[in-house]
């Protein structure tokens, strides 16, 4: 299989890589930005770089990476497969089994599935994707292909769960914003009623006061 691209890689990687750039975001600022102050400014107006959204990070690096950025590409690649050493591991020993020679290395279709299939039962189709493109694993299309697919039918259920969630975190907020308004309201109904009832009691003291005058004269 030929080598993808710069550019043809991340494109590959486009869906996962607000998730690439939440893992390598700290690597990123401390590093990257901090030792680039023009790359800052060009890119994020000069904003401090503590205050660098995730999401304008994922915007700048992914236009930078598309448009054939090799350094950072291999940047922000090197620092996510460091923060993922058991993928890099596992498929160090599997591929170490068949060659010591890990770049010389041409995998067989079966070869390829087998592997690919213990690593998903380990780390997931999307992390085993990912790594992939990023370590730049040669493998045949068709495998490639089939781990792809599996890839974003697991991203498309991630998203599923993550915005059923957020809409039970949104209903639930709506119900503590009403608990509290309608403790608050309670409240104030309490002490006006507490009032109330207070100035009544004042009233009947007067009336009873003015009785007895009456009575008296």
């Amino acid at each position: 299989m030929q080598k993808e691209s710069c550019s043809e890689r991340f494109s590959l990687l486009s869906p996962w890589f607000a998730d690439i750039i939440a893992v390598v975001k700290r690597d990123c600022k401390s590093e990257h930005l901090r030792l680039d102050p023009t790359f800052v400014r060009q890119h994020f107006g000069g904003v401090p770089i503590a205050k660098i959204s995730l999401e304008d990070m994922r915007a700048v690096y992914l236009q930078q990476v598309l448009a054939g950025q090799e350094r950072i590409a291999e940047f922000i690649s090197n620092r996510w497969l460091f923060r993922n050493m058991e993928v890099y591991r596992f498929f160090e020993e599997e591929l170490g089994k068949i060659s010591p020679e890990f770049e010389k290395i041409i995998l067989r279709e079966d070869q390829a599935r087998a592997i690919l299939g213990v690593a998903v039962e380990c780390f997931g189709a999307e992390k085993v994707f990912c790594f992939v493109l990023l370590n730049e694993v040669a493998l045949p299309k068709a495998p490639l292909d089939d781990l792809q697919r599996e890839a974003l039918e697991c991203l498309a259920k991630r998203q599923q769960k993550e915005e059923a969630l957020e809409e039970e975190r949104s209903l639930q907020r709506m119900q503590q914003e009403l608990d509290r308004t309608k403790a608050r309201y309670e409240k104030k109904i309490q002490e006006m009623t507490k009032k109330h009832q207070i100035e009544i009691q004042k009233l009947q003291k007067q009336i009873n006061k003015l009785q007895t005058e009456q009575v008296n004269v």
